[in-house]
């Protein structure tokens, strides 16, 4: 007797329910618990454990702050983000181009500053690593528009496969634009579970869960994702191994 698989789980996040900051300069929509907005419902997907999407207004910026124990993720929709750390990286991460910077055990400083006059539109996600006495690291990858259309680009994954750039925890992260009318598929290997960001657009999941602009679902026991795009959409999509150890958040 075969037995049935289970039901696709989703955790639905619209955009309007995300937490949200204000500064001026820029603002901050928080899909999980960031900095003073709390929510216990809204603590992680897996490894994933920040996402923020923010619009930095021109010449305006972060300034040097610390991290550590922890893999950060910038994904560039509009404008030039410009780097800076303590290890001596200088870099504009410009639209299309994604940036991983491994902070290590030992920490680093950095800032972020959009030094232009146009405003600067990302998503940073931070995730938690697979285990203690990491090392610092930093890596930047750019494909154009046309290597990105119609599919998934592999950015970011354990392993540096296909030319990604290597993170410390269990995840594979891709960026894709796609155009109305696009059917895309997507295979998940068991214990394994996706989270898919609207960065604009509107793009269908199975038959019924639509999402818009800013929204984002988290999807459990899944083995593939069936993807109709309803507009021409920027759409993330993170690949997780769902049994991470939060020791490290």
């Amino acid at each position: 007797m075969n037995t049935p698989h289970p039901k696709p789980q989703y955790r639905l996040r619209r955009s309007n329910e995300r937490g949200f900051e204000d500064f001026g300069w820029t603002d901050n929509w928080m899909t999980f618990s960031f900095a003073n907005y709390r929510d216990p419902a809204w603590n992680n997907f897996g490894p994933l454990r920040v996402m923020v999407e923010n619009h930095i207004q021109p010449h305006s910026g972060f300034p040097s702050h610390p991290h550590r124990d922890v893999e950060i993720v910038t994904y560039v929709a509009a404008g030039t983000l410009t780097h800076g750390d303590s290890f001596g990286h200088r870099a504009g991460v410009t639209a299309g181009e994604m940036q991983l910077i491994s902070a290590g055990s030992r920490g680093m400083i950095h800032s972020e500053e959009n030094l232009h006059d146009e405003v600067e539109h990302n998503y940073q996600m931070w995730l938690i690593p697979e285990r203690p006495g990491t090392a610092f690291a930093y890596h930047q990858l750019k494909y154009s528009p046309e290597e990105r259309q119609g599919r998934f680009r592999l950015y970011v994954s354990p392993d540096g496969r296909e030319g990604s750039m290597p993170i410390n925890t269990d995840a594979f992260i891709y960026a894709g634009l796609f155009s109305k009318g696009d059917k895309v598929q997507y295979s998940l290997e068991t214990g394994r579970g996706a989270w898919l960001q609207m960065v604009r657009g509107k793009m269908r999941v199975g038959e019924d869960l639509l999402l818009d602009q800013g929204d984002g679902v988290g999807i459990t026991h899944a083995e593939r994702l069936d993807l109709t795009v309803e507009a021409d959409s920027e759409v993330l999509l993170f690949d997780l191994r769902m049994n991470v150890d939060l020791l490290w958040r």
